[in-house]
């Protein structure tokens, strides 16, 4: 246990300190450390750690393991500590939650009212993530299409791992933009913390939803022709490619600059 708690215990004990550190000692105008928003920020912390085991769940599957070991976690870490790469994914898996739930918390000290903290930063988030889309076509832009244009003109596979990856990532980016629009179009006018009311107006955007969706499909269309392009119509799938990226960069344009 010695490594375990020196190693990783330690660490991500430490990281909620200095959170708690700032949330305290910085000053800040909108800051409100109030009781009841102390108290969610706190039932939040073991809420966000139940749903960051189930991914270190999935971690130890792909080790060979069973989600059941996540109760002997400690005792995993001091077997592969240095040996296997396992151990250090879960400590970037925990230590990225942690962060994640410290910038969720940051959110809520910014309102008076916890409830209306949550919806802040839950708009925050996903006003964020609805851009994820946009994030996606630049993905495709450095590490995808070039490597793709290689691999097809010299007769070797894409790497399916990327494409199903982006895709999944682009969809699920994609559904909380629909969300998002749909929230914005039928929620009425409310009197609500900055980023509830930045979400809503983010939704209300025909030129910036519309743009983003079709960078969606145009993401999704890049993974499809990526998949089942080469073995359907052979090098040909490479002028599709680039197509679709043309599409990307003139669509970001008008987003962009429209």
């Amino acid at each position: 246990m010695r490594v375990f708690i020196r190693d990783y215990l330690i660490p991500w004990l430490l990281l909620i300190l200095v959170w708690v550190a700032i949330w305290i000692f910085v000053p800040g105008e909108e800051k409100n450390l109030s009781l009841p928003n102390v108290l969610s920020v706190l039932i939040l912390l073991p809420l966000f750690l139940l749903v960051v085991l189930y991914f270190v769940g999935k971690t130890l599957e792909r080790y060979g393991y069973s989600r059941k070991d996540v109760r002997r976690l400690p005792e995993i870490i001091e077997k592969t500590h240095g040996r296997l790469y396992l151990s250090r994914e879960i400590f970037d898996t925990i230590g990225q939650a942690l962060i994640f739930w410290a910038l969720f918390s940051t959110v809520i000290f910014m309102t008076e009212d916890p409830l209306w903290g949550v919806a802040n930063a839950v708009a925050m988030f996903a006003w964020i993530f609805a851009f994820f889309v946009l994030l996606v076509s630049m993905v495709i832009w450095v590490l995808g299409f070039l490597p793709a244009l290689y691999r097809l003109l010299t007769g070797r596979k894409l790497n399916r791992d990327f494409l199903v990856e982006m895709m999944k990532f682009n969809l699920v980016s994609t559904a909380i933009l629909i969300v998002v629009r749909l929230i914005a179009l039928h929620v009425g006018d409310v009197s609500a913390p900055h980023y509830v009311m930045k979400l809503i107006a983010f939704g209300r955007n025909d030129r910036i939803v519309n743009s983003l969706l079709e960078l969606s499909a145009l993401n999704f269309l890049f993974g499809l022709v990526g998949l089942y392009g080469p073995k359907r119509i052979g090098k040909a799938a490479a002028l599709l490619l680039t197509l679709i990226v043309f599409g990307q960069l003139w669509v970001t344009w008008k987003l962009l600059f429209g």
